[in-house]
């Protein structure tokens, strides 16, 4: 960590627990190198030049606001209080989040995920492996579990319904994502492009009825979050147009976590109030807690996730101007 003398001052004299001393660590190496880069200690920075590294640093959700702001906001004002040279208040100025972070993170609707596929991925109609990328993001867009989309069988894909029913439940397909779920359901090959010959060439897909599978099997769910990095950093957005709209750091969890919203936007458009607890309850399923005093009841820290996830709703709601 930068200044690691300083700041493991600051760990000795840190009085909580271990878990939010180790949280307090992990910071630290985390913002090493923006500092590293600075030159300086976050300490001695102005809200303006702290502002954007903090967003970052924190991440998109509110529970990880509530964890790593009060202790980076502690360590400035105890690095204030004991004479650190060049701390200043720069970071204690900083409240909220920038909305900015869920324009880049998130994506307001179908369409623009459509449109984010468009840009790192080859058109559906080109019927090429890109296909199951695409699902891949539609599958967390309807809310289904990363760990569970190499599971999902081409059976398991209802495309006059336009669900996906998988393990006694259904996940929508949205009608932008018809054309890449149908390739991947019923076509046995993929175009493969080649990169010395300009020829059509043709290749078979692996064997078996997953839905995600390519010209191999796919073993793991690192290698689709490998691809679709790789897709995002040469993505055409880049020589195509100057939308920064599209212009996205998302992820699986970010695509689903966009989902999650929209549909509870829709829902809430018919009528039905927000309520985030079967979200949160699905959140906590298989997990371990240990929970405090004031928080002794599981359900507690279910109703503490569903407040969570509503005041994430409300500020991507404010990011989209809905």
């Amino acid at each position: 960590m930068y200044n690691a003398e300083i700041k493991r001052r600051f760990l000795d004299a840190f009085v909580a627990s271990d878990s939010r001393k180790k949280a307090a660590e992990t910071m630290f190496n985390a913002l090493e190198p923006y500092e590293t880069e600075w030159g300086a200690d976050i300490c001695t920075r102005s809200k303006e030049e702290a502002q954007p590294v903090v967003s970052e640093l924190i991440g998109l959700r509110a529970q990880s606001k509530k964890l790593r702001l009060p202790i980076l906001r502690r360590y400035v004002k105890w690095c204030i209080d004991n004479g650190v040279e060049g701390a200043c208040d720069g970071v204690l100025q900083i409240d909220e989040l920038d909305l900015d972070k869920f324009k880049t993170q998130t994506v307001a609707n179908p369409t623009h995920l459509q449109r984010y596929l468009d840009c790192i991925c080859d058109k559906e109609s080109e019927e090429t492996v890109d296909c199951i990328y695409r699902c891949y993001y539609w599958l967390a867009y309807g809310g289904v579990d990363e760990k569970d989309v190499l599971s999902v069988t081409v059976s398991d894909v209802d495309l006059i319904e336009m669900t996906v029913n998988f393990r006694g439940k259904k996940y929508p397909i949205y009608r932008e994502a018809i054309h890449a779920f149908k390739n991947s359901v019923e076509l046995t090959r993929f175009r493969f492009k080649h990169p010395n010959y300009s020829s059509v060439i043709y290749k078979d897909r692996a064997d078996g009825d997953i839905l995600l599978r390519g010209l191999n099997e796919l073993k793991s769910i690192k290698a689709l979050r490998v691809e679709m990095s790789r897709k995002a950093k040469n993505s055409k957005y880049k020589t195509t147009t100057t939308d920064a709209s599209l212009d996205l750091k998302i992820s699986f969890y970010r695509v689903w976590l966009s989902g999650l919203f929209y549909r509870t936007y829709e829902s809430e458009r018919a009528g039905i109030p927000p309520n985030f607890m079967e979200a949160a309850h699905d959140f906590m399923d298989g997990k371990t807690y240990k929970l405090d005093k004031s928080r002794n009841l599981p359900e507690a820290k279910q109703r503490q996730l569903a407040r969570d996830y509503l005041k994430d709703y409300i500020r991507w709601k404010e990011a989209y101007s809905i």
